[in-house]
């Protein structure tokens, strides 16, 4: 008899049924864990600003943001700022307008969705004007995109971010205000081509332009030294050196040669405190960092027989001078010989010391130290004994 209910049209048909009401369910199953949150739940995984509401009825959600909208806003360890080189604007997190039913019309289940966050008009103007006012921005104060600015602050608050840090180096309309910082002339000696050392640098970077990327470490000898060899190397990084001297830019590694020879005496010898030698056998190269939020590059080209380095960027908000009153001369001992051949010229040894001073804009002096410390010793003079 069971046999026959089996194979009975009646048991296809309970079976049928009973499949179609598992499938059924499983359907529904997935359905509410995917849509259902429209009958007032809202799925796991779905967050709105910085808060979870997984699970939520949607009556539960308003009270549920006002409160961790108010604790936000009170926190006093959130930040919202603007930078540049070292100032930076805060913004005030109470201008913020939230719009929580807004926020909820457009919930996508299972992710993190925004907040719909917007200021006034009035003040967006108010924080535009604001930014444009600030002392440490004088230089490009029209040439920032401020409307690109509001908006990624708006984004940062629809997350309700702890930390909104933008850089405004990198919100600069146009490089109108990447001028020329400063020039410096390198006498080159003899057995050296200026145009050798251009040659390499356009071979390297495509152009007679070397480029110094932001919060980078420059090394000389990493970055040129399979298109240039050591001597055009140290003649290149004389340049460098002199520029780098009056900036922020902090000397990582610097060797010398602390004897005055070749076409160079004490007396003609331009270098003191801007000195540099390239020696790779030895390990001896020449690098520096570039702390700043910005890009800077060096120019090379040839002028008067010379090479010509200059250095491009964003101009400095702090004043930055060089001390280099601190280079003394040290006088040379003299003795007597009876051998011809010892005969020498006396060579006035040198001392030098040279300082940075960086003053900040409301005349503070934040930095006052040696950055360069060489010292040539003097050489005796050698007079043939009467």
């Amino acid at each position: 008899m069971n046999s026959q209910f089996k194979n009975s049209s009646l048991g296809t048909y309970i079976y049928a049924f009973l499949i179609l009401i598992m499938t059924a369910a499983v359907v529904f199953i997935f359905w509410y864990m995917y849509s259902g949150y429209k009958m007032g739940t809202y799925a796991e995984n779905t967050v709105l600003g910085s808060v979870y509401v997984g699970g939520l009825r949607e009556d539960d959600v308003d009270p549920l943001m006002n409160t961790r909208i108010d604790r936000w806003l009170g926190d006093e360890t959130v930040l919202f700022e603007a930078t540049y080189q070292g100032y930076s604007y805060e913004f005030d997190r109470e201008l913020f307008i939230f719009n929580i039913n807004d926020s909820k019309l457009s919930i996508q289940p299972g992710i993190i969705n925004q907040l719909k966050v917007t200021y006034t008009t009035e003040n967006e103007t108010t924080i535009i004007n604001e930014l444009k006012d600030l002392e440490f921005l004088q230089d490009v104060e029209n040439n920032i995109d401020y409307e690109k600015l509001i908006s990624d602050i708006l984004y940062d608050a629809s997350l309700m971010k702890s930390l909104s840090s933008h850089e405004l180096e990198d919100y600069l309309l146009t490089e109108d205000n990447i001028i020329a910082l400063g020039v410096s002339d390198i006498i080159v000696p003899s057995g050296i081509n200026v145009d050798d050392i251009i040659d390499g640098v356009i071979e390297k970077y495509g152009s007679n332009r070397i480029l110094l990327k932001d919060q980078y470490k420059f090394d000389v000898e990493v970055e040129l030294g399979d298109v240039l060899p050591d001597a055009e190397l140290t003649i290149l990084s004389l340049g460098i050196f002199d520029l780098i001297q009056e900036t922020n830019f902090s000397i990582n590694e610097v060797h010398y040669e602390n004897e005055i020879t070749g076409s160079y005496t004490v007396a003609d010898f331009p270098y003191f405190g801007r000195n540099v030698k390239i020696f790779e056998i030895s390990n001896e190269s020449f690098s520096f960092y570039n702390p700043n939020d910005g890009y800077y590059y060096f120019e090379v080209m040839k002028a008067d027989g010379k090479l010509r380095v200059v250095l491009h960027g964003l101009p400095f908000v702090n004043d930055i001078v060089i001390d280099d009153s601190r280079i003394f001369t040290i006088p040379f001992a003299i003795r007597e010989s009876e051998d011809p051949s010892d005969v020498a010229a006396g060579v006035l040894g040198v001392d030098v010391t040279i300082y940075r001073i960086i003053t900040d804009i409301y005349g503070n002096i934040i930095y006052n130290n040696i950055i360069v410390k060489e010292f040539y010793p003097p050489e005796v003079e050698i007079n043939l004994k009467p």
